[in-house]
């Protein structure tokens, strides 16, 4: 091979791994681990029970009335590293009751979900809420948690990157748009198996709810989970099978090397192209293997369907159905405990039988309720905001005896369902306008409004200039008071003097 033939190589990559083994953190170093569990500011709401381990406090969550918060004290330190590390990883050993849907932990207040992670028992989801440039943005992994069995679970957070750990194995990863590191209100509180006083209430065990700073911190929760840098003593190993592989390869140098590829154990030919699965494309090119991913054109419809051994999805034949085209796979229930659901053109109908397909209640005959227009019952006080709803998410979600309501946040304007930003720098005063007064600017944002000085910083009085460092005196609206106070004080010398002449 030359000057530079296989131990050249095999030196570099020596090297190389030195370089990784800094570059990538493996050597030991400090980092912050926060435990919710055992700095909860209150102790009740829950109950101690004996977690997946011995080693820890383990709580089990049911009422539905409950504040169970981090003391203020580790709210700020939390604050903190949220705002400081670039990377995070949240831990957390859970036992879901089945059905439920609920927050594991919440950087929220009564009205503002800054940063929370949610398992939805409903709907079979590990979701992930989080602000980018104050907008409300949630990131939905289809896994379900709430089986009434442990489990593991760690949430790692860079600046633009989501990684999902279930049990020691990573279920998902999923670029984001970058975070949000600071709340903008400063009633934020940390809660723990709730999103707020009300709303997303955890049933079930929880133990080991931390936040851990500094690169593969879901390794605490899986010591010997693999990470993608080594440790030293994986380094160690590779260094000293690497210099028995120079030794070799030394020996081989001068022999003849026929090019080549290996694809999950077996042999490809230089220039051989081969389809691992209907939607891959690979090839052996100068011993290397190269795939990438076929293009397909977009589905223009909303529920696409992928067919046994085609890559790209195919949309389907709508129905119509009583007066009305539904889309393939859109189900409708055109009466009580009858579900319809559009199949490729054809509605298919079945009848639900609530003695079998209601979820058992575990309420007395007198508690239950039968809402007009539902098939199951439910007992009174049901969280159904809980149960899953569609409200916006800058609304909040109110439950009512029967149903659930949804209400737009202040300074946004909607159903509930659907709410926008109010320009409250449109109109002064009333519920929907600015109460700058005339010193101040009214400036929008998103869901509020500020109002400045003309200098352009915000005073400590949000309505009033006066006292916070402004100086009049070189504004416009300064020389203009002066002004008209010199002429009415020239105007009333005149009128004195006007008076005396005509005594």
């Amino acid at each position: 091979m030359g000057p530079f033939g296989y131990g050249y190589f095999i030196r570099r990559l020596i090297a190389t791994l030195g370089l990784l083994l800094i570059t990538c953190d493996c050597v030991d170093s400090t980092r912050d681990v926060l435990d919710l569990i055992s700095n909860l500011q209150s102790r009740t709401g829950f109950t101690n029970i004996t977690g997946q381990n011995n080693r820890t406090t383990a709580i089990y969550l049911q009422d539905s009335s409950r504040n169970v918060a981090v003391s203020d004290y580790l709210l700020r330190k939390a604050l903190r590293i949220f705002k400081d590390s670039s990377e995070l990883t949240f831990l957390a050993t859970m036992k879901q009751e089945i059905g439920n849907s609920g927050s594991i932990l919440a950087f929220s207040s009564d009205i503002y979900r800054f940063f929370e992670i949610e398992s939805s028992g409903q709907q079979d989801e590990i979701r992930v809420h989080y602000r980018h440039d104050q907008h409300h943005y949630v990131l939905t992994f289809p896994y379900s948690l709430a089986d009434n069995k442990w489990h593991k679970l760690a949430v790692t957070v860079t600046t633009n990157h989501v990684t999902i750990f279930v049990d020691c194995l990573k279920v998902y990863e999923h670029d984001i748009q970058i975070v949000d590191r600071v709340p903008p209100s400063s009633d934020i509180q940390l809660f723990v198996g709730q999103q707020s006083r009300q709303h997303a209430l955890f049933r079930g065990g929880l133990q080991d709810v931390q936040i851990v700073t500094q690169a593969h911190g879901y390794v605490l929760q899986c010591p010997v989970q693999e990470t993608d840098c080594p440790t030293c003593s994986q380094y160690q190993a590779l260094e000293e099978q690497l210099q028995r592989a120079e030794k070799r390869i030394k020996e081989l140098e001068q022999c003849e090397c026929h090019k080549g590829c290996r694809y999950n154990g077996t042999s490809k030919k230089e220039g051989e192209v081969w389809h691992p699965d209907q939607c891959t494309l690979c090839d052996c090119k100068n011993g290397t293997v190269q795939c990438r991913k076929l293009d397909c054109p977009p589905a223009l419809c909303d529920h696409p369907v992928y067919r046994e051994g085609q890559c790209c999805p195919l949309c389907m034949t709508n129905c119509y159905f009583n007066g009305k085209y539904y889309h393939h796979g859109e189900s409708v229930s055109p009466k009580v405990c009858v579900t319809c659901t559009c199949n490729d053109g054809n509605m298919e109908c079945e009848r639900m039988d609530p003695e079998v397909s209601c979820p058992n209640l575990n309420c007395p005959e007198e508690k239950r309720l039968h809402i007009e227009g539902e098939c199951c019952p439910v007992c009174e006080g049901t969280d159904f905001c809980g149960l899953g709803n569609n409200c916006h998410s800058n609304a909040s979600c109110i439950n009512l005896s029967t149903r659930f309501a949804c209400q737009c946040l202040p300074g946004y304007r909607g159903d509930g369902v659907h709410c926008k930003d109010v320009d409250e720098c449109l109109t002064k005063g009333g519920k929907y306008g600015h109460h700058c007064n005339g010193q101040t600017i009214c400036e929008n944002t998103i869901g509020s409004y500020l109002c400045k000085c003309p200098s352009g910083h915000i005073p400590e009085d949000p309505y009033n200039c006066t006292g916070s460092g402004y100086d009049f005196s070189n504004s416009a609206p300064g020389r203009e008071s002066d002004g008209t106070f010199l002429l009415t004080f020239f105007s009333l010398i005149l009128v004195i003097l006007w008076v005396s002449g005509v005594r």
